[in-house]
């Protein structure tokens, strides 16, 4: 969908990740060391394992040889055992930094996800924390068994182990095991990560209005793909390029509008202005990750710009140029690949793509923003004080918050007439088309309030309270069909709000659909229980 700040997923490289390269005793390293390296770097456990193992034994008081079996045993989830090993070869050799770090963020990991329920389908194994986010469950192992099919269809690529997924219940934990940051979340979107064999997310519950989170999962497996693909020789543009155009695939496996999700408002108004004024991110300036840029709309314009390749690539070769793309990085650098893909020099590619840009005609559409997300608080919030922050309109400002205030008390009828002063001041504010169909919709004045909630949606068509909104109007009309999808896909932004099951069950039975009513009720009270 559009206008949503992206999973980031910082790929496991050894050059970059000081917990990925055994310190060397000698000068030139081992052959055996070599080997294990290569395997760690391209997650290719079994073949890892069986070589620490074998030089443990030989060597069974070797710091090196300790070292790769801890290693070995974080990247396979094993993390007390890695635990041990790790203890073990600091005994031995304490002035390893790299050795230090990693049993840090080993004993980080074990101490939270000890804590997490295992759930698991017939390709992934999740982990995530049961009494608070337990809901989440089928809905993630839904989405990626989906994205395992329909990735694995367009790319030709089935992991042959199942894929562990686990999914951090608030801030603090997704720091423990990812390393990112709540400034890494908030200011440049980075809510998921691939690393260490394993997808990584934060729970939408955390955000004060959730986000795309199952699209992000989506996101990461492809970049869990991408990995097994290419041996973990893919650039970040690619990767990111690649988990972006892909990442709605899972529902929409065959999209009826070409590929080009990921021209979203906010994507089209980035890239008509890179464009125009020639001002682009460049491939280069995403190494290492997406998370080093300077502001949400550089790594923004950055997604978009890796995601329009991609798609100049599949338009020009197919997905089987994309699969042959990532063959071909085990053995060649990216720009002869691509070179051997296109079959036209590497320097006539970035020309090639931004004159495929500029054909699609792009503009700048007038009140798109690249979203920014907030992290909960300790202190709950109010979302409404929030929400009037976000109208960058004073005087906008100044009148939505006197028609709250007329709804406050009863009176709906000014309180309209103030909301429609305030969108003069301020038309393409989602926030203040919500609230004034919000009060239409109240005095069932559906036909009024549905072309405002429509223009919300396209602006900002991650925003959970639109879909709420489009989904309280069509129960009133009892248009239970157009209901119902407006409360599944607010699901996919913020599955936390107890309105969106007393709907959907009230829209499920309308259609007949008995078992799917039960399963929103239940959900319901689950969530009414833990409050």
């Amino acid at each position: 969908m559009h206008g949503r700040i992206f999973a980031l997923t910082v790929v496991t490289l050894l050059t970059l990740n000081p917990f990925n390269a055994l310190t060397l005793a000698a000068a030139e390293p081992e052959p055996w060391l070599k080997t294990v390296e290569e395997h760690l770097e391209a997650w290719r456990l079994p073949q890892a394992e069986e070589i620490a193992s074998r030089l443990l034994s030989q060597n069974p008081k070797s710091a090196l040889a300790l070292d790769a079996n801890g290693r070995v045993r974080f990247y396979q989830g094993r993390y007390e055992e890695g635990l041990r090993f790790l203890e073990q070869a600091l005994a031995v050799e304490s002035s390893n930094e790299r050795r230090q770090a990693l049993r840090v963020l080993a004993q980080q990991t074990h101490d939270t996800v000890r804590k997490l329920k295992r759930f698991e389908s017939a390709h992934f194994v999740l982990y995530l924390d049961d009494d608070r986010d337990g809901i989440l469950a089928p809905h993630v192992l839904d989405t990626l068994e989906k994205s395992y099919q329909v990735i694995g269809s367009a790319l030709g690529y089935f992991p042959q182990t199942k894929v562990r997924v686990e999914i951090a219940p608030d801030a603090a934990s997704f720091n423990a095991i990812s390393t990112l940051s709540r400034r890494d979340i908030e200011e440049t979107g980075a809510v998921g990560i691939c690393k260490f064999n394993k997808i990584m997310t934060i729970s939408p519950r955390a955000l004060m209005h959730g986000y795309r989170w199952l699209d992000s999962l989506s996101h990461e497996y492809l970049h869990y793909v991408i990995v097994g693909m290419s041996a973990n020789k893919a650039p970040i543009w690619l990767h990111e390029g690649m988990a972006r155009f892909y990442e709605t695939r899972w529902r929409r496996p065959e999209p009826t509008k070409g590929y080009e999700d990921y021209l979203t408002p906010s994507n089209q108004s980035l890239l008509a202005r890179a464009l125009e004024k020639n001002r682009f991110v460049g491939f280069k300036k995403m190494e290492p990750s997406l998370i080093y840029l300077e502001s949400p709309e550089q790594v923004q314009l950055a997604y978009a710009e890796a995601a329009s390749a991609v798609d100049f690539m599949v338009q020009r070769k197919g997905h089987a140029g994309v699969r042959e793309l990532l063959a071909g990085l085990e053995k060649s650098p990216a720009s002869e690949a691509i070179e051997k893909v296109l079959g036209s020099p590497y320097a006539a590619f970035e020309t090639e793509w931004k004159n495929f840009l500029k054909a699609k005609g792009l503009k700048e559409i007038e009140g798109s923003r690249v979203r920014r997300l907030k992290v909960k608080g300790e202190q709950k919030e109010d979302e409404e004080a929030v929400e009037l922050k976000e109208i960058q309109s004073v005087v906008a400002r100044n009148r939505t918050h006197l028609a709250d205030q007329l709804m406050e008390r009863g009176r709906s009828a000014a309180a309209v007439q103030e909301y429609r002063r305030a969108l003069q001041a301020s038309p393409h504010s989602p926030i203040i088309l919500n609230k004034l169909a919000r009060t239409l919709t109240q005095a069932g004045r559906h036909q009024e309030a549905l072309p405002h909630l429509k223009k919300a949606q396209e602006l900002d068509p991650d925003s959970v309270n639109t879909y709420i909104q489009l989904g309280r109007l069509y129960h009133a009309a009892k248009n239970f069909a157009a209901a119902r999808a407006a409360l599944e896909e607010a699901i996919q932004i913020n599955p936390f709000d107890p309105t969106i099951y007393r709907l959907l069950a009230e829209s499920y039975a309308a259609l007949g659909q008995q078992e799917q009513a039960r399963g929103s009720k239940a959900t319901l009270d689950r969530l009414m229980t833990a409050r």
